[in-house]
């Protein structure tokens, strides 16, 4: 009889082992699936005997029995560090190597944690990769393409040559422009040489009416204008340039206005960078003739326009404020003189002449006290300073129509507090959240890319956050033909 209970207490002990406990998804920044990943990085590194220790990157699965004694069964993605095995250091207290010379893994853990005991048991498999993101790649030749070639080559200072030349005398400018730079040149092999030339000109204080090309007696002015252009050539098998074609562009403002009405004013945009200087030069032209103690300085740019005569004419609207600087103090206008709290303003208008090729300035400058504009509104019939109060005193009465209509307005008290925020105690996704966030962000290079792996049939199988609940999915419509042929 007793051998018999003994039987029966063995049969019934190893059936129930024999039956295996169901997994769970659980939530990849779990605590105790962190602690589970602790334990199996914690082997892995202890395993190893050179080299450096990994960190953990992010758990990418989870999943977990119920019971007092847990098992965990995760995947997670893990990062060489800057400690080596050597150190015998905690891989949380390590730092991530740069991903240019780092090395990734990722590794399927199975960790049996015994609470009781407070023991763990480990098995697990990890694959170490080198850095993917390190592929080389080689770009064949290709002989029918253009090429980049030096831009000192005699073949372009010819070309260009040709081509400001030809700029110059068929452009409808009055001034002559140089070269400044040479952007871009190619060339390309066909039954001779094609070539393709990006550059930039510049005005210069050559007139055409007194030059007939450029001559070393031409030099840009600081407020030149700039080109933008691009030459294409043909150079035959003799070597001589036969064809020559450029395209030249002024900045978009100046050439739209040209072609609706050459030489009427135009308006330009009240911060352009040639404005600076024409408004430094007025306010000196207002110091220099005006009878005032102190000197002004200039303020804020109102309008501008820009007219093309024989040069460039100038109608500017700006603002003037006095100073601290009193001219018999000071030669001149300085960076020290500052606004007083007080200062006085003027209204100025100035007619300004430039010239570019004699880089000369005629301003014409006329400033005067700004008036201000006071309007009086007429009180409107049987207003009193006291409505506002008496009314505010007065309980407002709400109709009914004006109640209903204000609770279809306000939000519903069930989803809404009356802060307007959502509630707390919103019940979360019953989805655990994987993939998990990183361990430790990485600080100045990107995140490490997609790990090599091969494909398995799992990846033919919803993901731990595709679960379907069976509560939901019996109640959708089984899929129609005709619903895809409506």
């Amino acid at each position: 009889m007793r051998a018999f209970i003994v039987l029966a207490l063995c049969c019934s002990f190893f059936s129930s082992r024999a039956i295996p406990l169901a997994f769970e998804f659980s939530d990849c920044d779990d605590p105790d699936v962190f602690q589970a990943v602790d334990a199996a990085l914690k082997k892995y590194n202890g395993d190893r005997e050179t080299g450096n220790q990994f960190a953990l990157y992010m758990v990418m699965e989870a999943k977990r029995t119920a019971g007092p004694d847990p098992q965990f069964y995760v995947k997670y993605r893990l990062l060489e560090s800057t400690c080596t095995t050597e150190e015998n250091k905690h891989w949380q207290d390590c730092h991530y190597k740069v991903s240019a010379e780092a090395k990734t893994g990722e590794c399927t853990a199975r960790v049996h944690m015994n609470d009781a005991d407070k023991t763990t048991n480990v098995s697990q498999e990890c694959k170490i990769f080198s850095d993917v993101s390190k592929i080389s790649l080689t770009e064949a030749p290709c002989l029918g393409c253009f090429h980049h070639i030096s831009s000192d080559g005699s073949e372009v200072s010819e070309i260009l040559k040709k081509a400001i030349q030809k700029f110059n005398k068929h452009s409808d400018e009055l001034a002559l422009f140089k070269l400044v730079e040479i952007k871009e040149a190619q060339r390309q092999v066909v039954a001779g040489w094609n070539y393709a030339i990006r550059y930039e000109i510049e005005e210069t204080n050559c007139t055409k009416d007194q030059f007939q090309d450029l001559t070393p007696e031409c030099k840009i002015t600081s407020r030149g204008r700039v080109a933008k252009c691009e030459a294409k050539a043909f150079q035959n098998l003799q070597a001589e340039i036969v064809d020559t074609a450029s395209n030249c562009k002024l900045p978009v403002e100046e050439t739209v206005d040209a072609a609706i009405c050459p030489g009427c004013p135009r308006m330009i945009p009240n911060d352009s960078p040639e404005l600076k200087e024409l408004l430094k030069v007025s306010t000196e032209k207002y110091n220099l003739e005006s009878n005032d103690d102190f000197y002004y300085k200039g303020g804020e740019i109102r309008s501008a326009t820009v007219q093309v005569v024989a040069g460039k004419k100038y109608r500017v609207k700006f603002t003037v404020w006095k100073t601290n600087c009193s001219k018999s103090e000071f030669e001149k206008l300085n960076e020290d003189c500052t606004v007083t709290s007080n200062s006085e303003s003027l209204s100025c208008d100035a007619e300004i002449l430039v010239i570019p090729w004699q880089d000369k300035i005629y301003p014409q400058v006329n400033c005067s006290e700004e008036q201000q504009v006071v309007f009086f509104a007429r009180r409107p019939p049987g207003f009193t300073p006291f409505r506002s109060t008496v009314m505010r005193n007065q309980p407002r009465t709400v109709s009914l129509a004006d109640k209903n209509e204000g609770e279809s307005q306000s939000p519903s008290t069930e989803t809404r507090k009356d802060d307007g925020q959502e509630p707390e105690d919103r019940p979360e996704s019953p989805r655990p959240r994987c993939p998990g966030k990183p361990w430790k962000q990485l600080v100045g290079f990107p995140a490490p890319p997609s790990f090599p792996r091969e494909f398995t049939n799992e990846d033919l199988l919803p993901s731990a956050a595709e679960n379907i609940n069976p509560a939901t999915e019996n109640n959708e419509e089984d899929f129609d033909l005709r619903d895809a042929l409506a």
